[in-house]
């Protein structure tokens, strides 16, 4: 799981009636939820907006819908000193930091699909059933590398997924809202919390 907290200041954006109203609140559990409501929805809209299917748009094949499953766990919690936002999906620690992904226990490789049918297909899945098999090749510079694929009817081989020890992917800060979003979204939080509390004086 990955968890994101979000500490906002919203002191120097608030008019000074809110300021006034924020230093005669003793108690802001209140304050925080409506902030973390906020900063929730912005969060899952951006999650949901993200255009990222850029390998699998390059195979033609269909997106596996990572962000979006993202978005739907993506949940807040808040009490009297904060409200944290925590998004439950793996990959998203690469918004703060470069991520390397490495094999899972017992395992050499990670599968990078090169075709779309196994787009959304484990390797382990298929591969018996597809009969594939692992065959060694050099690039273009002379590097050598492995691929797992299948041998077609009329002879050819056809890779499926590329053969790599790791992959690392470089801090991609867009993957949230930006810090300003964030302070919008917290000044809006600021002001629900102060049209409830007039409503119910």
């Amino acid at each position: 799981m990955s968890g994101i907290s979000l500490s906002v200041d919203v002191t120097n954006r608030a008019t000074p009636l809110v300021r006034e109203l924020l230093s005669g609140l003793t108690n802001r559990a209140g304050l925080h939820e409506a902030i973390g409501l906020r900063a929730r929805t912005l969060t899952r809209d951006h999650l949901l907006a993200l255009n990222s299917h850029a390998s699998a748009n390059r195979l033609g094949a269909k997106p596996s819908g990572h962000w979006a499953q993202a978005a739907e766990k993506t949940s807040v919690q808040s009490d009297a000193s904060s409200a944290t936002v925590t998004i439950a999906a793996p990959g998203i620690g690469r918004a703060m930091h470069d991520v390397t992904i490495t094999p899972g226990a017992g395992k050499k490789f990670l599968t990078i699909p090169l075709i779309a049918y196994a787009y959304n297909l484990r390797a382990a899945a298929v591969w018996e059933a597809e009969q594939l098999f692992v065959a060694k090749a050099k690039d273009q510079s002379g590097k050598d590398y492995a691929v797992a694929g299948k041998r077609l009817g009329d002879g050819s081989f056809q890779p499926w997924y590329l053969l790599v020890p790791s992959v690392h992917q470089a801090q991609d800060r867009s993957l949230l809202p930006s810090n300003e979003e964030y302070e919008n979204a917290a000044h809006k939080g600021v002001q629900d919390c102060f049209k409830f509390i007039r409503r119910n004086q």
